[in-house]
């Protein structure tokens, strides 16, 4: 079957015969575009361009849609009068959170003085997209201090092989084995934020490819500090790790809400869903904890619940926390 698209393709470079350059229907769209200029609707790399139609080819089964798709890549591809290099600023997600788009470090961390004390930021939309479980399982870790040290993201249990997706659309960033994440997949999505997939045991995506929400972008493994098969899961806003369960029903399999608070506290940067009036307590919560999760102080927790610190929490309870 590939073989039959290479020859396919090749054919599309040579003649334009079969797809011309008629644009595919709205709806099987692969990516963004970010520019509206004639030259370069996509206002991405050749290299991107080659790597996005290869990873149309690497699909295991490809239908007539993506066949159409693979066509009008090429046929753009082929184009002199495309112009595909990328204008700073203009094209590569989240340009007015970031100074670049480095893919040789993990995470470009922005100093909290630059951060405002609070804002709020869209994570879905019909221009954003929707969001995607990268991979439906227990959770065997969750965010926090663990062992003497700070576990950034959720473990989520999974098998050697199974499939992991993006979580939101976006361009992927970092796409090798770095250190302890094993591979790792790192995209950054047009509102700022980055979601990381670690202990890959293949990553089937490569920097610089734009991908939709719900896209294969690796298989589950155990690469890297792992104690066994499982996804390490995080989000982040210039380089500071979020909750991910403060965004994140792990229940549900979906978003708490269509928009979350990003504020800066004397704990750190956090992240909630801006619509959180209440927090129902869990094991291993603390006054202290929830405090922390919110950007509150303990004083101001307990003012809102008109208690102290000497009150018991209990599981199920609901503290105000807005």
């Amino acid at each position: 079957m590939k073989f039959i698209l290479y020859i396919l393709l090749l054919f599309c470079l040579t003649t334009n015969f079969l797809f011309g350059n008629a644009k595919p229907k709205k709806d099987t769209l692969f990516f963004k575009p970010n520019s509206t200029s004639n030259n370069n609707p996509f206002g991405i790399t050749k290299i991107q361009l080659i790597n996005l139609i290869d990873s149309l080819l690497d699909l295991p089964e490809i239908n007539e849609k993506q066949i159409e798709l693979i066509g009008y890549y090429s046929s753009i591809l082929n184009s002199s009068k495309s112009k595909l290099a990328i204008v700073k600023y203009d094209h590569i997600p989240a340009s007015n959170f970031y100074e670049d788009f480095d893919e040789s470090i993990l995470f470009q961390i922005t100093n909290e003085t630059e951060f405002p004390k609070s804002q709020i930021i869209k994570i879905e939309s019909d221009s954003l997209g929707i969001y995607n479980h990268p991979k439906i399982g227990q959770i065997n870790s969750k965010f926090g201090w663990r062992d003497g040290r700070m576990h950034k993201g959720i473990d989520i249990q999974l098998n050697k092989g199974d499939a992991v997706v993006s979580a939101f659309d976006g361009m992927v960033r970092i796409a090798q084995n770095k250190g302890a994440f094993g591979n790792v997949v790192i995209i950054r999505h047009y509102n700022g934020l980055e979601t990381v997939y670690a202990h890959l045991s293949k990553i089937k995506v490569k920097p610089g490819q734009v991908v939709l929400s719900g896209q294969l972008i690796g298989l589950g493994g155990n690469t890297g500090r792992s104690s066994g098969p499982h996804l390490h899961f995080e989000v982040r806003f210039k380089g500071h790790a979020l909750n991910p369960a403060s965004i994140i029903s792990f229940d549900e399999n979906k978003t708490l809400n269509d928009s979350i608070v990003i504020k800066k506290s004397k704990y750190g940067i956090c992240a909630y869903q801006s619509n959180a009036k209440l927090h129902t307590i869990e094991r291993g919560d603390s006054w202290f904890e929830v405090a922390k999760r919110y950007g509150l102080s303990m004083k101001d927790l307990c003012a809102l619940n008109g208690t102290s610190t000497r009150y018991y929490l209990k599981i199920g309870q609901k503290l105000r926390v807005n």
